[in-house]
Parts: structure tokens; C-alpha cells; sequence
């Protein structure tokens, strides 16, 4: 078929009914396109979805276009942000984990297999902190009766430094009167009496005060040596073992003697009411509680256990009356344990044991009478021999099933070792008053004792990291005794003043 031209302004378009071609030049070459007209659009999707041969890593990739190896990267940066966002997440949860719940339930000692966590141990340490600061600092503390005792002295010394002036102005009168008798020389001799008799009852008035303030100076002394941390962490460790024996006893206990012993919820409040009055001056109960990191239900629960432990001791008291059942006894202490062996192997075979006392015992106390002790009640012997800090004799002295005369086996007790016979036995023996009271007052601390001298009882040591642990301790709490002045002899006027006088 022929083919035609079809006119364009812009041009001529050469149709064909096979292709459109350009014209022609004569000479049969392609015109040349101008520069003007040339234009190049960049293929962006053609190239990116090129292989372009070059491996992503290790030799893998070279097969992925380029697109594809950038949606493999963000893919990989996306997930790279998603992993360490979570484990920036599961490190913040593990760490408030591990600070407040496993570390606070954490055993710092146990007893019979009852944990006691650091956690009930912090706040026990901080209620205890608080009480002692408040003892010493509080608004009705030492410190504070201490000032007020003070001010009483100086009151003292001002009246009798103006009663002395008193005294000497009215000599003077009286020596500047013409010699013999007369009305003014009665009158002022009657008035010179007088304040001499005021004088040196204002003088023993402050000579008492001064005294009383020097002792309570002394028991801030005393007190500011308790106010530590390892004081106050190994007396609230021995405080929360004591409340799990306790505990444990209750529970085998009547529902009465229950009542008598487990805190009321009123007697709770009350107590926390009474220790928050004493705070001192610039401490309030919120501050308390921010600062300890405490909270109000955990100062409830600690002072249940404070108050369960006061009534155990009222209760336990309460059960030593006069008459008891007593005991007669001789005792000797030995310095090593092979001479205790040879001595009562000496014992056994007829020896004398007031003979083998006199001449091998080392308790000083007992030695030049042959080891004779007086009679004793329970508790007695752990109370004037061994301190308060063992029961092992003891026990063995009131165990009901003993006889007379019978010697005792060695008795390991604070490292000594003992040997203890029975002379006698008393089942209603009349006990004196002294003795009486001051066993009743360690009543608590005995029965502690004998709990934990009962056959298959076991109490770990406290864990000493978690005692004094800062965590666990009240930033106010000093680590040791803080330095306190010692009052000189002279701190306070001794009065001084003339009781006397010259003699008209």
C-alpha cells in the first residue's frame, strides 16, 4: 500500500501502515535532534527495581533489588528500635521488681523455717528510731525535762544570789547601829534570821535540782549510746524473733490468754497516737512517714508488735508468784573443757564437789563457798549467773524429774562449761520481794531464752549486710553514738551563799 503525508503545523507526522518514521534526510540519515529539544526523565522505578549484584552481608543479597534491600532495612532498623525499647522497658521493670518486691522479700534471719523479710525489718527499725529520738528529743523527751530542770536551777541561783545580797545589807545595818539593844537592832536581827532560813532552803532547793539535772544529763549520756544503727538493728531483729516465738505460742494458747496478750485495734490507735504527741518540735508525722518510707498501716502493724511483746511480758510476769518452786544448788565453772572432764570424772568416783569448787572453779563468786548458791526460782540462775543470755543451766536445775544430790553432766553455757548439783528441792519456797520483782521484770527475756533452748529449735544469725543496710535504715538514724559534751563539775552555780553571817 502507498503511503501518504498527512500536513502538521508543528511538523509532519509520516504514517505508515507498518511504523511511523521521522523524515528523512536526503542522503537517508536520521536528522539530528536538537539539544534543546532532548529531554531525559529518570526511570526511578526501573532502577530501583534493579539488581544491582552487590551482597548485603556475608555474601547474601545480591539477588534483592534495591528496593527491596531498603524495605529490608528499615524493616531491620524498626525491629532493632523494637527490641531495645523493650529491653530498655524490661530492665526498668525487672530493676523497681527487684528493689520493691524481691529485695524487700529477701529473709534477713528466720525462725523454725519462718521467714522474717528486711522488708518488716525496715520498718520496724523505723518506728524503733523514731521512739528513741523521740525519748531523747521529743517535745516531752530528756532534752526537754533536762532544759526544764535547768531553768528551775537558774531560778534557784537567782534567788539565792539576791537573798545573799539581802543577808548582807542587813548585817551592814546592823553593825552601823549604835552598840546595845533597841527596837531596829530586834527588828532587823528578827528579819536577818529570817532570810538566812530562806536562804538555805533555797540553797538545798538548788543543790537537789543541780543533782537531779546532772543525772539526767547522764541519761542523755546513756540514751544517745542506744540511738545507733546497729543498735537499733540488731535489738529490732531480736524484737521480730522473739514476736515469731510468740506468735507461734499463741497460737497453741486459749482463746482468753489470746485476748489478754494480742493488742486491740483501739489500744493500736491509742499507742500511735501517744507516739506521734511525743515527736519533737520540728518533726511531723508525715514527714516521718516520707521520710522512712513507711506508711501508716506499717507503723499500725509494728506498734501491734510492740504492744504484743509489752503484754507477753505482763502476761509472763504475772505467772512468777511467791510461793514458787525453788531449788538448792552448788555450781563450779571450769576453764577448759578437758578439766571439766577430769573433774567430774572426780565427782563420779566420790569426789568432793565443795573441795574440787574451792580449788579449780573460776567463777569468783561462788569459789571460796564451795560453789554454794542460795535458793533459787526459775530464771534466777540465767538472771544473776548467766547474765540474761542463756537458760542452759537453768533448765536443767528445774527440770521436775531431777534428784537429790544428782550432779550434772558438763553444761555448755557462753562458752563456759558448768557443772551444777541439787541439794535440795522446794515445791513452795517463799520468795522475798527484791528477788521476786526483779525476776518478773526479765520474765520475757527468759522465756525468749527458753524458747530457743528447746530440742530442734533453729534462729539464723541475722544476715549483718541487710542490719545496717542504708536502704534499710532511717537517714537520721547516726551509725554510731553521736559525740555529746560532758558537763564539767562546775556547769551549774552551786549557790554559794552565806547561811551563816557575822554574829551581831
Amino acid at each position: 500500500m502507498p503511503t501518504r503525508d498527512i500536513p502538521y503545523h508543528n511538523g509532519s507526522i509520516h504514517m505508515s501502515s507498518q511504523t511511523a518514521r521521522p523524515p528523512q534526510r536526503p542522503d537517508g540519515k536520521r536528522t539530528t535532534r536538537s539539544a534543546r529539544a532532548r529531554r531525559y526523565i529518570k526511570q526511578t522505578a526501573h532502577v530501583e527495581a534493579r539488581r544491582d549484584g552487590k551482597p548485603i552481608a556475608f555474601g547474601w543479597g545480591a539477588h534483592l533489588s534495591r528496593s527491596e534491600k531498603n524495605q529490608l532495612q528499615r524493616r531491620a532498623i524498626w525491629g532493632v528500635s523494637i527490641v531495645v525499647a523493650v529491653l530498655i522497658v524490661a530492665v526498668i521493670i525487672f530493676s523497681w521488681v527487684n528493689i520493691n518486691v524481691i529485695t524487700p522479700g529477701l529473709a534477713i534471719t528466720s525462725v523454725n523455717g519462718q521467714a522474717i523479710p528486711q522488708s518488716t525489718y525496715r520498718k520496724l527499725v523505723a518506728l524503733k528510731a523514731q521512739v528513741e529520738n523521740n525519748k531523747i528529743y521529743g517535745v516531752h523527751g530528756l532534752n526537754a525535762q533536762a532544759d526544764s530542770v535547768k531553768s528551775q536551777v537558774d531560778a534557784q541561783q537567782s534567788i539565792i544570789t539576791s537573798m545573799t545580797a539581802d543577808i548582807t545589807a542587813t548585817t551592814k545595818k546592823i553593825q552601823a547601829l549604835p552598840a546595845g539593844t533597841s527596837i531596829d537592832r530586834t527588828n532587823l536581827t528578827v528579819q536577818l534570821d529570817s532570810d538566812k532560813q530562806k536562804l538555805a532552803a533555797a540553797q538545798q532547793q538548788h543543790d537537789t535540782l543541780s543533782a537531779q539535772y546532772q543525772t539526767m544529763q547522764t541519761d542523755v549520756t546513756n540514751e544517745l549510746q542506744l540511738y545507733t544503727q546497729s543498735q537499733v538493728g540488731n535489738d529490732s531483729v531480736q524484737w521480730l524473733q522473739d514476736d515469731a516465738f510468740i506468735r507461734s505460742w499463741l497460737a497453741n494458747q486459749s482463746s482468753t490468754i489470746q485476748g489478754q496478750i494480742n493488742p486491740s485495734d483501739s489500744a493500736v490507735s491509742s499507742a500511735v497516737k501517744s507516739f506521734v504527741a511525743s515527736f519533737p518540735k520540728t518533726t511531723t508525722y508525715g514527714s516521718f512517714l516520707s521520710s522512712d518510707n513507711v506508711s501508716d498501716a506499717d507503723v499500725q502493724a509494728m506498734m501491734a508488735l510492740t504492744l504484743r511483746r509489752q503484754n507477753m511480758q505482763t502476761y509472763l510476769a504475772s505467772q512468777i508468784k511467791s510461793p514458787a518452786y525453788a531449788v538448792l544448788a552448788r555450781t563450779m565453772t571450769l576453764d577448759t573443757q578437758t578439766h571439766a572432764q577430769s573433774i567430774l570424772k572426780q565427782l563420779k568416783s566420790g569426789g568432793d564437789f565443795a573441795k574440787l569448787a574451792k580449788s579449780n572453779s573460776v567463777d569468783s563468786a561462788t569459789k571460796d563457798q564451795g560453789g554454794a548458791l542460795d535458793w533459787l526460782i526459775q530464771g534466777q540462775f540465767a538472771q544473776t549467773e548467766a547474765a540474761n543470755t542463756s537458760v542452759v543451766v537453768d533448765n536443767w536445775l528445774f527440770d521436775h524429774s531431777r534428784k537429790l544430790n544428782e550432779i550434772s553432766p558438763i553444761l555448755m553455757e557462753n562458752g563456759a562449761p558448768r557443772i551444777v548439783q541439787i541439794l535440795n528441792v522446794s515445791p513452795a519456797y517463799t520468795v522475798d520481794a527484791t528477788t521476786l520483782k526483779s525476776v518478773q521484770g526479765d520474765a520475757l527475756t527468759i522465756w525468749e531464752l527458753q524458747q530457743r533452748a528447746v530440742p530442734g529449735t533453729q534462729v539464723t544469725p541475722a544476715d549483718q549486710t541487710m542490719l545496717t543496710d542504708s536502704s534499710n535504715m532511717p537517714s537520721s538514724l547516726p551509725s554510731a553514738a553521736p559525740a555529746v559534751a560532758t558537763p564539767a563539775t562546775g556547769g551549774l552555780p552551786s549557790g554559794g551563799g552565806t547561811t551563816g553571817g557575822t554574829t551581831p
